[in-house]
């Protein structure tokens, strides 16, 4: 019974570790209070710098007239549920965001599960100044029913 005492001890201690870096590097996820909406956004991290953070920067800046911005991005906080639709489903054609027409494809990402896209919704929506809280998988399901798909090219 020791043995698990002491090994459940240090991988409590790793997670603390691991929680207290992530923090560190993206001062949003420690403004954070909710501890779900923290869980969410720390794993959403490691899935944004998957799939995301080569085109949109790691700091959601976007790259100039090619990629739109995250970060401050007008056309983001507008609809939650069109963010949801379009990193499932990409889009294509045109899009102003904060004053700047964009035209650049955005391929979807299908495979991610709807916790998965609520994990990266969440962690775009509570970092950079924004605090919108937890998106949850249930408000992931919702946006992606099909009659709610209207927007998205």
């Amino acid at each position: 019974m020791k043995a698990v005492d002491f090994l459940s001890f240090f991988i409590l201690l790793f997670f603390i570790a691991c929680s207290a870096s992530t923090e560190e590097k993206v001062p949003g996820i420690k403004e954070i209070v909710d501890l779900k909406t923290k869980q969410y956004a720390i794993q959403g991290q490691q899935l944004y710098l998957n799939y995301c953070s080569n085109c949109h920067q790691e700091d959601g800046s976007g790259l100039k007239r090619l990629i739109p911005p995250l970060r401050e991005s007008d056309y983001l906080l507008a609809d939650v549920a069109r963010t949801i639709r379009i990193i499932h489903q990409g889009i294509q054609g045109e899009m102003m965001v904060n004053g700047v027409m964009y035209n650049q494809p955005m391929p979807g990402n299908p495979q991610l599960t709807p916790l998965e896209i609520a994990q990266i919704s969440t962690y775009i929506y509570n970092i950079w100044g924004h605090q919108k809280g937890i998106i949850s998988s249930e408000k992931v399901n919702e946006a992606l029913k099909p009659e709610s798909n209207s927007d998205v090219q």
